[in-house]
């Protein structure tokens, strides 16, 4: 009777941590779907205002009105994370200031972007919700070492993106980009090898977190960081051509991945 109650404890244990997680992932795809109607709204009424009756006067108003919007969500960003900050050294409840803190981010960065970078950068946040939030899926749901081939490859994604979409313009930027990235690389790298040598276990100032399984397989995190800096580097040398296709082989590299990592749930 013991073993049936511990059996029967344990598969419980196991069905509410199911249950959190999926009602995390949930929440975060809830704030994806906000945050893209509202980017749909300031493409279609901001960036693409037609000569119809009010759009023109609504572009100029926003237009005028963003220094006003981001000073206003940069506050309640700062408000809400004190909170949030103080209610969780508490032990107090703190999904509220939570959910407030990332509400007031996503319309700062939302509001900063648009206002800076125009329909570029609408069109940079169309494509990062979506992808944020499958980040949030696979870090929920998929093993730890599979969200880190899943953010290296979407670096590599991204920095292709970039070099492609600037065409020899912006190239502090691109190559700001690209150094960051070389750096991340060398950091998992180092890092994977060292929670390697510990079980899963990465050490900092003292402490120690468990961030990857005792079992995990770190050969496939390896394999991404070399792939992407391959693809960086190969970008960089032969151009924009070969940066857009290079996009589709990254692609393709984290499809197999997905499909490598969820026959490995089974």
């Amino acid at each position: 009777m013991d073993k049936e109650k511990r059996v029967s404890e344990k598969r419980a244990a196991q069905s509410r941590k199911e249950d959190a997680a999926l009602n995390r992932v949930l929440i975060w795809f809830g704030a994806a779907v906000v945050a893209e109607l509202i980017l749909l709204l300031l493409n279609r009424y901001y960036i693409n205002a037609t000569t119809r009756p009010g759009e023109i006067e609504f572009q100029g108003a926003l237009l005028a009105a963003f220094p006003t919007i981001l000073g206003v969500t940069a506050g309640g960003f700062v408000l809400c994370l004190v909170w949030l900050l103080f209610w969780r050294r508490g032990g107090k409840n703190i999904v509220l200031p939570g959910c407030l803190t990332v509400a007031f981010g996503i319309l700062m960065v939302i509001a900063a972007v648009t206002y800076r970078f125009y329909a570029s950068g609408v069109q940079l946040l169309c494509g990062l919700v979506p992808a944020i939030a499958v980040l949030a899926l696979v870090y929920y749901l998929y093993q730890h070492e599979f969200f880190a081939v899943t953010v290296l490859s979407a670096l590599g994604i991204l920095g292709l993106w970039l070099f492609r979409k600037a065409n020899g313009g912006h190239a502090a930027v691109v190559y700001g980009y690209m150094a960051v990235t070389a750096v991340v690389l060398v950091a998992a790298v180092l890092v994977c090898r060292s929670m390697q040598k510990n079980g899963g276990v990465l050490r900092l100032g003292g402490r120690s977190i468990q961030v990857f399984g005792r079992n995990a397989g770190y050969g496939m995190v390896y394999l991404t960081c070399g792939i992407v800096a391959a693809a960086l580097a190969a970008a960089l040398i032969l151009g924009t051509a070969a940066a857009y296709y290079l996009i589709f082989v990254m692609v393709a590299w984290l499809f197999v991945m997905a499909v490598y990592y969820t026959v490995k749930l089974m």
